[in-house]
């Protein structure tokens, strides 16, 4: 890639794979809202119940784990850097959705057991 300096002489830089950036961010997102680090309250607790918290995790799994091949993809064909990290994101991409589905098979659960129990004392 070249790029034109400041004095007006072209300078080369090193190609990006901006896939690989993105699946990383995508993986790291998923990460800090599953584990509930973004919020230091006791509300925290309740986050995984609630629907915004299972479609944003989902989605930025989805999002590492396609935008991961991506990047491996155009690493391989076009020698470009961001293989590994696209493989970590990949692979925390899909615990994360692993760990997003587990949740919301307790919540549900969970749910159906307060249903259950209101049935039985009415």
């Amino acid at each position: 890639m070249i790029e034109t300096g400041e004095i007006g002489e072209e300078v080369r830089t090193a190609p990006e794979n901006r896939a690989a950036g993105v699946s990383v961010g995508a993986a790291l997102a998923a990460v800090i809202v599953a584990s509930g680090s973004l919020w230091a309250s006791g509300v925290s607790f309740y986050i995984p119940a609630t629907i915004g918290w299972f479609a944003f995790v989902t989605l930025s799994a989805l999002t590492a784990v396609v935008s991961g091949h991506v990047a491996r993809r155009r690493a391989k064909r076009q020698s470009l850097p961001g293989r590994w990290w696209a493989l970590a994101a990949i692979v925390t991409g899909w615990v994360c959705l692993l760990y997003a589905v587990l949740v919301a098979l307790v919540v549900v659960g969970v749910l159906a057991g307060f249903a259950v129990l209101s049935g039985a004392l009415s």
